[in-house]
């Protein structure tokens, strides 16, 4: 899962002009990848955009960034022979056909790329690579558009996001691994051990954090699962001209609707601290995807438990500066806690408060 405290990159943004770093002892592949002649073969042998007597030979390959998963994810260029096209390849440290395969059962269930709630179509995946080749998709990324925090602009763009949402929770084929809720109990109990190390008033609001959330949190045998993403957020998601495009389904699973809703909310809350100095700058924003989400018919329970994974939501990141002593490492374990004890103020006495406009208790 991602890491939002930290991850702050465009979605289709290069890195910075220089020598790719081609070699990783994670991803024992991406020397081959960065061969240009290698990968041509490579491609070719996949029949790509084949014209008779022609191969497409790769003619630029660029690195956009390299992921703690960890994976990295690059631009292709190719020559067809009649044009060039631009493709977005990820190259794995292990395995994951999977994702291929899951994203050709979307498209053929209907988030293909001519329909208005879409994802990147896939074109092939290299198993000797371990690369997944995908198109790459033009348009301007949810993160940009919130980003300049413009009211009428941003109220647009995160109806286009929860209704692409609520689409894809109520048609999506359920399959995957099951991310249930003792997982995200343990990440929220390894992250306020590190947090607590030194004692003092922040161990004793980790203690208070730990038990309101397993006081709020769902049994397991009471949660509704559907078709998740696993990483839903501003920067996942790209309009382009009549289609609303979510990418990066390396996370894909079942889960809790409530989970992919609540990352979204506080990817927000992230963003709007740090451009606007004011976590709530974009609770408008928040509300308006929440309401169109329910209004488009999404999951009827999604709200229920809310509360619970935005509180967990906030307990995530910043782990190496907590770990090192960075500086503000304090001051930022401190307004996790208080968000995620702000986000269970929402649960009462075994649910979730009634649908609210009080501010960042979206219930």
């Amino acid at each position: 899962m991602s890491n939002l405290a930290d991850k702050q990159i465009d979605a289709l943004a290069p890195t910075s002009p220089g020598v790719p770093r081609t070699r990783d002892p994670e991803i024992g592949t991406l020397p081959l990848v960065f061969d240009p002649e290698g990968l041509s073969k490579e491609i070719g042998r996949l029949r790509l955009y084949a014209e008779p007597g022609k191969l497409p030979k790769v003619v630029g390959i660029h690195e956009m960034r390299r992921n703690f998963k960890p994976h990295c994810t690059c631009e292709i260029i190719l020559d067809t022979g009649n044009g060039s096209r631009r493709l977005i390849g990820k190259v794995y440290a292990t395995d994951r056909q999977d994702v291929y395969e899951y994203m050709e059962t979307l498209e053929q269930g209907g988030f293909h790329p001519g329909a208005e709630f879409s994802i990147p179509h896939p074109v092939a995946y290299v198993p000797s690579l371990r690369l997944l080749l995908q198109e790459r998709v033009e348009g301007t990324s949810a993160q940009d558009i919130f980003k300049r925090g413009d009211r009428r602009h941003c109220a647009e763009a995160a109806e286009r996001c929860a209704r692409w949402l609520a689409r894809f929770h109520a048609t999506a084929p359920p399959t995957g691994r099951v991310s249930g809720v003792e997982k995200f109990i343990r990440s929220a109990e390894r992250k306020c051990r590190l947090i607590s190390e030194e004692g003092g008033p922040l161990a004793a609001k980790c203690e208070e954090v730990l038990g309101r959330l397993k006081a709020a949190a769902p049994s397991p045998g009471a949660v509704s699962i559907c078709a998740g993403h696993g990483d839903f957020c501003d920067l996942q998601i790209i309009f382009a001209q009549g289609r609303t495009v979510v990418v990066d389904w390396d996370d894909h699973d079942l889960a809790d609707p409530a989970r992919d809703i609540a990352h979204f909310i506080v990817s927000l809350e992230r963003l709007a601290g740090k451009n606007f100095r004011s976590l709530r700058a974009l609770d408008d924003t928040a509300e308006m995807f929440r309401r169109t989400y329910m209004a488009s018919g999404g999951h009827p329970s999604a709200m229920v438990n809310l509360p619970f994974y935005k509180a967990v939501f906030w307990l995530k990141g910043r782990k190496n500066a907590i770990q090192t002593k960075a500086p503000g490492w304090r001051k930022s374990a401190e307004l996790m806690l208080d968000e995620s004890l702000r986000s269970l103020t929402c649960w009462r006495g075994g649910e979730a408060r009634p649908p609210t406009l009080e501010v960042g208790c979206h219930a």
